[in-house]
């Protein structure tokens, strides 16, 4: 009985040793943002790692795209690694009306622009996916026009006020519906979480609201009226 007892402490001991580490978990909660009316909401594990980018605060869509009334944004978006163990994020883009011109662009890189590829000083982990109007591409990434596949994926969606969900992982990337999905896990050619080239930005990835990420010039649109990002 005594041996029986001693075993139980010891157990106890090294389960409650053990607890901390067991603990460390994805960071729960969300980001969401309305881009009408420009409020946005954040729970607090999030804001380390949800911002926006330096020339993607929250703004109007420029007069000339005729998009009256809708804001733009680009967000940089990292993915929390250990001791969270995050392994992806969770997208959800909410449309109201038909989309114009260019709504989502989500990138592995903070020089995606649409239509592939991404500024040569920056990581050539550069792998995008953009929707233009109610089509959707996806087009891999590399360091040189060459190897870059422009698009590798094309799908007209019926996007007029729906949702699309995008799931971003390691060389992976969802969306839907309809659901589609690619993943490279040989040419490790998509997303590339972490980026540990000399260039990269470890577990970062982009995404531009109703603009592309970098720029965006006149690749603007209207359309996309909330976001909802959380990750797992």
């Amino acid at each position: 009985m005594l041996r029986n007892i001693v075993i139980s402490i010891a157990l106890c001991s090294l389960w409650m040793a053990a607890a901390p580490a067991a603990r460390a978990a994805c960071p729960a909660g969300s980001f969401a943002l309305d881009l009408k009316t420009g409020e946005d909401e954040i729970s607090a594990p999030l804001v380390p790692f949800i911002t926006y980018t330096a020339s993607g605060v929250l703004k109007p869509v420029p007069a000339a795209a005729g998009c009256p009334g809708w804001n733009m944004a680009a967000l940089k978006i990292v993915i929390p690694g250990a001791p969270n163990a995050c392994t992806q994020a969770n997208i959800v883009v909410e449309y109201e009306g038909t989309p114009k011109s260019w709504t989502v662009n989500l990138g592995d890189s903070s020089t995606n622009d649409g239509f592939a590829g991404g500024a040569a000083n920056t990581t050539a982990n550069n792998a995008e996916l953009w929707i233009l109007n109610e089509d959707l591409a996806l087009a891999n990434g590399g360091n040189k026009p060459s190897v870059i596949n422009n698009p590798q994926v094309y799908q007209h969606l019926a996007l007029s006020d729906s949702a699309v969900k995008f799931v971003v992982k390691n060389q992976f990337v969802s969306w839907g519906q309809p659901y589609g999905l690619v993943q490279a896990p040989a040419s490790k050619n998509l997303f590339a979480i972490p980026d540990t080239t000399p260039k990269g930005d470890q577990r970062a990835i982009y995404l531009g609201l109703n603009r592309v990420i970098s720029g965006p010039g006149a690749r603007t649109g209207c359309g996309a009226r909330r976001v909802l990002i959380s990750f797992q």
